[in-house]
């Protein structure tokens, strides 16, 4: 991608005026893949001087901001399993040191492994003007919120894993899936490969057959939706045989 203007703004009072007054402004996290985008913008707004890189956390909940890198993630001791494991395989360390998880969420990247973790752990987004909205309605409904993302919100939890299925070790999934166990379930399920989505219906006697019924998963060029059902039904079967999902 080509910016006519690129600004860097010192507050994110001054990041949302420059957004606000710019109708095809662009807002830069990492930057990793705007760089693979063929188009043009007027505006691109640098979010890399604003306070937004850090992991915190109080008794119940992961407070991440939108500026921290996979790889803070992915060295992290505190944040569930499942965020770690999704991260460990995308590109190199150099790749992870760039890219930022604001990036990965507002890009709602059909691929995305860290995506499908925060929606398995239920992660909520909190943005500048418009605050908190779920994981699930933002990847769910085709919402084009003209505004700067400037933290995610994680529960924390009892259990969490996070699998996928890749041809080479830093290709993207061919499909990923990840649960979480907390004060209920939740299973996610992405790179299907449509955008991440939760299994819905979830009862403890239900085999991986049965809980991804109703999942829809289809063809491209990389695999058939029934190659990627089968897979996704064979992780999910390994980890209800490890038995703590239902702790």
């Amino acid at each position: 991608m080509n910016f006519k203007e690129i600004v860097q703004p010192s507050s994110l009072e001054e990041a949302y005026e420059y957004l606000a007054n710019h109708q095809k402004a662009v807002i830069i996290g990492g930057g990793v893949f705007l760089k693979l985008q063929k188009r043009e913008a007027e505006l691109g707004i640098d979010l890399s001087r604003l306070p937004l890189s850090y992991l915190k956390e109080d008794e119940k909940e992961h407070h991440i901001g939108s500026m921290t890198t996979l790889r803070e993630i992915e060295i992290s001791s505190i944040l569930p399993q499942c965020m770690v494991e999704s991260v460990r395989q995308i590109g190199g360390v150099g790749l992870r040191n760039m890219v930022t998880i604001g990036g990965s969420v507002c890009g709602k990247y059909p691929f995305s492994d860290i995506n499908t973790a925060l929606l398995s752990l239920g992660a909520r987004l909190v943005f500048f003007k418009k605050g908190e909205i779920s994981m699930e309605r933002f990847l769910g409904e085709n919402y084009v919120l003209n505004d700067i993302l400037t933290s995610i919100v994680v529960p924390k939890v009892e259990y969490s894993t996070c699998r996928y299925f890749k041809h080479t070790y830093t290709d993207f999934s061919l499909v990923n899936l990840s649960v979480a166990s907390g004060e209920n379930v939740r299973i996610a399920v992405g790179a299907r490969p449509g955008r991440s989505v939760v299994v819905p219906d979830i009862n403890t006697g239900h085999t991986s057959e049965e809980l991804l019924a109703r999942i829809e998963f289809k063809d491209d060029i990389r695999g058939s939706g029934a190659y990627r059902r089968h897979i996704a039904e064979v992780m999910l079967t390994e980890i209800l045989e490890e038995g703590l999902l239902w702790k």
